[in-house]
């Protein structure tokens, strides 16, 4: 009995020691789920994409080439096509699908034919395909004719509850338990230096791990516009006193226009650099001559350069901000002789400018409004044929921007701008007036493509 009980003893001992040394073991995570998305026809990976971004984070997605070689393995090596929509011509295939999803340990597939129905509409018509055979948790289209948001909304309120069922729940548990045992001094957050808790999102990672929505203009990588603009220049002055003074108008010239974006850092989650972008645009008109008088048509320039920085910022979902500054290179010059360019108004603006713009969405299409304020550093020749000439500038942009398809937009576009001045004359002067205004204004008829 006493070397029993020793025997037990030290049984008891070494397994007291055991679960006091040995660390806790915590529940194995279940495991992780996924669904397979797979679109057919025009316009599929635009379509794909407007899916993947309403996925549940905590829900995987297939990769596409894995799901294809199920597919094949699966005997679907053909597009299903509008056989899809058929339910008296699709048992095969959809058998051939949830086999498929199977073999990619997909939760589901959802599996969509984009088209164009008897209606002659275009519609993508999709289905939700799981392991259990019978109706079909989604069998539905959704219209592609509306805007890209459209889309998106349509989508979500058609896969969005099924993928909400099927998603796990976001592992916000665990940071509570985290977070409880920290109370008590057990399992504290890491900090960092000074005692102050650690943000990942600090590090520079992008939204949602660095990714971004393609083709909308407030998380654009960048966009370029071409377009035709037809533009139109008053000059006259105000108050003259001499003869050699004349005015200046035209209006309907046409001209070439061509504009960018960009945004380096787009991409990351860096606050104020994510948003700054670097513009650029340059406007030339198209065979514009001038007449003095009954004279012959002279060559004349009209050419506009900018350049600058502009910082993006999002309001709400959709709406966008835009503070910029930069530099404008104006320049129109009358190419007539000698005898007068001395009375022409030439000009070559160098142009600090400022100022705000917003886009705003109405409906299907969006309103854009623009105004800044124009500093001359240098104005040109008109200008130094008057003592004491001083020279200020503002400008105003008004449009409408109409989607056309997945990144493409119409855009019509109204720009202005305003130059006024004043001189201070003396006596014996040539050229004598009290002022000028010089204004300009071009009609944009674009097209823009947002990345």
């Amino acid at each position: 009995m006493s070397l029993c009980g020793r025997i037990l003893l030290g049984l008891s001992a070494a397994a007291a020691a055991t679960f006091a040394l040995a660390p806790v073991t915590l529940a194995a995570p279940k495991a992780s789920k996924s669904v397979a998305v797979r679109i057919e026809g025009p316009n599929a990976d635009d379509i794909r994409e407007d899916i993947l971004s309403i996925v549940p984070e905590t829900l995987g997605v297939v990769e596409p080439d894995a799901f294809s070689k199920a597919l094949k393995s699966a005997g679907q090596t053909k597009p299903v096509g509008d056989a899809l929509v058929s339910k008296a011509q699709r048992k095969k295939a959809i058998d051939r699908i949830r086999k498929a999803g199977k073999a990619a340990s997909a939760e589901g597939v959802i599996y969509g034919v984009s088209r164009t129905n008897k209606k002659k509409k275009k519609e993508v018509h999709l289905v939700y395909v799981d392991e259990n055979t019978g109706d079909l948790a989604v069998d539905s289209a959704v219209p592609l004719s509306g805007s890209r948001d459209d889309r998106k909304k349509a989508l979500e309120e058609l896969l969005g509850p099924t993928l909400a069922q099927i998603a796990p729940p976001p592992a916000a548990d665990d940071g509570d338990k985290a977070k409880g045992e920290g109370e008590d001094g057990a399992g504290e957050e890491e900090k960092g230096e000074g005692g102050d808790e650690k943000d990942e999102g600090d590090s520079g990672a992008g939204d949602e791990g660095g990714k971004r929505k393609k083709n909308e203009i407030g998380s654009a990588l960048f966009s370029v516009e071409l377009g035709v603009e037809f533009v139109g220049r008053w000059f006259d002055y105000s108050d003259p006193r001499t003869r050699n003074l004349r005015p200046y108008s035209i209006f309907g010239q046409p001209a070439i226009s061509v504009s960018g974006e960009l945004y380096p850092l787009a991409s990351t989650n860096i606050a104020v650099l994510k948003g700054l972008g670097i513009t650029a645009g340059y406007a030339q008109a198209l065979g514009l001559n001038s007449a003095v008088g009954g004279g012959d048509p002279i060559s004349t320039t009209y050419q506009r350069i900018n350049l600058g920085l502009r910082e993006r910022l999002s309001l709400g979902e959709k709406s966008v901000l835009g503070i910029s500054a930069g530099l404008r290179f104006l320049t129109f010059e009358i190419d007539a002789p000698a005898d007068l360019a001395r009375t022409v108004p030439n000009v070559s603006y160098t142009l600090f400018r400022a100022g705000l713009d917003g886009r705003f969405p109405v409906g299907p299409v969006a309103l854009g409004l623009g105004a800044e304020y124009i500093l001359p550093l240098s104005s040109g020749p008109v200008y130094e044929r008057f003592t004491g000439a001083s020279v200020q500038g503002i400008g105003a942009l008004a449009g409408v921007m109409i989607p056309v398809a997945t990144g493409i937009e119409a855009r019509l576009l109204v720009e202005y701008a305003r130059f006024f001045s004043s001189f201070q004359p003396e006596q014996g002067d040539t050229y004598i007036a009290g002022g000028a205004i010089d204004q300009y204004l071009g009609l944009r008829l674009a097209g823009a493509y947002v990345y």
